[in-house]
């Protein structure tokens, strides 16, 4: 997907209808974790086109595949964001997604690269996260450096 892709412009009605979801249904994903809303000057919730994607895989996962809010948290934090993200020893060892979160580092408060003002919602980590959960066994079954594992998300990424 294209930088334009993440651009927020897309309001939650419209984002709602294009998915078939409410817009409380939309929200309360959100509240849970399972997407990012970007907030205007007037603080309305404004969605991308990947977020179009990222609802669709949720309610792939849940409808077809039986997952539930918490099971999809779960697996999204188990990706080593860690190995993805170019943290040296000593910031992973203080991180508190790397000291056994059950939840994926986008959700936890003061992890080190939001004190950074890395912005979550444009993360790879949080972008492969829900758009490719069937890429995260083939990553968390890779070996090797971090390398190869970031050329696998950006593969992914780039689809």
């Amino acid at each position: 997907m294209n930088n334009n892709s993440l651009d927020p412009v897309i309001s939650i009605g419209t984002l709602a209808k294009k998915v078939g979801l409410s817009v409380s249904a939309i929200r309360k994903y959100e509240e849970q974790g399972l997407i990012i809303s970007h907030r205007s000057a007037s603080g309305h919730r404004l969605f991308s086109y990947e977020d179009i994607e990222r609802l669709r895989t949720i309610q792939h996962l849940i409808r077809n595949l039986g997952f539930n809010i918490e099971g999809i948290r779960r697996i999204e934090a188990i990706l080593p964001c860690w190995d993805l993200l170019p943290c040296s020893e000593e910031v992973r060892n203080n991180c508190l997604a790397f000291k056994g979160s059950t939840k994926p580092c986008w959700m936890i408060k003061d992890a080190h690269c939001t004190r950074q003002g890395n912005e979550c919602r444009k993360c790879h980590v949080y972008r492969f996260g829900t758009l490719h959960t069937e890429g995260i066994k083939v990553l968390l079954h890779s070996t090797g450096d971090n390398n190869k594992k970031r050329k696998i998300i950006n593969k992914a990424l780039e689809d």
